[in-house]
């Protein structure tokens, strides 16, 4: 196998996450957002006009990779002003670090 071909299967085996959050949730059960591994074209679109304190980019990640368990979208573009100005930062920033954040090393060691 080519190193190109390692390469690409490694991203492919990447785990979707699974973000639990307890804030969004119903009748006691926490919404539960489920996100692929972003790639670096997908981190490079996201920062690319971003400027060092535009958190708006935080509410960016959540559209544009929450998902349902079927693999749905949660989120459409549409919701972006409502994330922005009505919703709790703290649970953006959480979420979307969560997101953007890879595997930690002591993590993959678990698995």
């Amino acid at each position: 196998m080519s190193v190109i071909d390692r390469v690409k299967e490694h991203f492919e085996s990447q785990e979707v996450k699974k973000i639990e959050v307890a804030e969004w949730g119903e009748e006691g059960q926490p919404l539960v957002i489920y996100s692929k591994p972003f790639n670096l074209g997908e981190k490079r679109g996201l920062f690319k006009n971003a400027k060092n304190d535009d958190l708006g980019v935080l509410v960016d990640v959540i559209v544009l990779k929450a998902r349902d368990k079927d693999g749905n979208k949660i989120f459409k573009l549409d919701d972006k002003l409502t994330l922005l100005n009505s919703a709790d930062p703290e649970v953006i920033a959480r979420v979307a670090t969560e997101m953007l954040n890879s595997v930690t090393y002591e993590e993959a060691e678990k698995k």
